[in-house]
């Protein structure tokens, strides 16, 4: 009993049978639902009309990503209001830690602004509105700082009291220069 092999199995391996074959036409092919074949001419045209976008649209793009990168932190705050809410104000190493992330990660930030922006800086036609969406993003920056500081504050680490100042208030005699009765 012998084995019968497919056609296409003998000839897989033959570069002569490749050449052959011919291609199938636009009319035999079968295109799934919503697809339209073009030319290869009407891609080559279409191809040459994409490369060349207006500069308009390039500098809006350029606005339109400045400000997505100003708005980021303003996006953050209400998540790390919640999280320096609920970490309580006792002197636990979380909310401690938690609170100066909220003052040094936003100090970095503003010290790394123009890396930031660095895929937005360099155009002179939107650098007025790009140096807007940067005060904007500082904005936002403090604001998360203020966050910080105010959390600080309601643990009792931060000395703005009286109280925490005793050591260096001059000491006052309460006698006025009486001598005690009492030995």
């Amino acid at each position: 009993m012998s084995v019968q092999m497919e056609d296409w199995v003998q000839n897989l391996c033959n570069p002569n049978f490749a050449k052959s074959i011919k291609p199938q036409t636009k009319k035999d092919t079968l295109y799934p639902p919503g697809y339209t074949p073009t030319d290869k001419n009407d891609e080559k045209s279409t191809a040459n009309l994409s490369h060349a976008r207006p500069a308009v649209d390039l500098d809006a793009l350029q606005v339109q990503k400045a400000w997505q990168i100003a708005l980021q932190p303003l996006k953050s705050l209400p998540m790390n209001f919640f999280m320096s809410y609920m970490s309580g104000t006792s002197l636990q190493i979380i909310p401690i830690v938690a609170a100066l992330m909220l003052l040094s990660g936003p100090i970095k930030a503003i010290f790394s602004v123009k890396q930031a922006f660095k895929p937005v800086l360099g155009n002179p036609r939107t650098s007025s509105t790009i140096t807007g969406a940067i005060l904007l993003y500082i904005i936002g920056q403090c604001a998360l700082m203020y966050i910080g500081i105010r959390k600080l504050n309601q643990m009792g680490l931060i000395p703005n009291t009286k109280s925490d100042w005793l050591a260096w208030e001059p000491q006052v005699n309460y006698n006025g220069g009486l001598k005690s009765v009492v030995v």
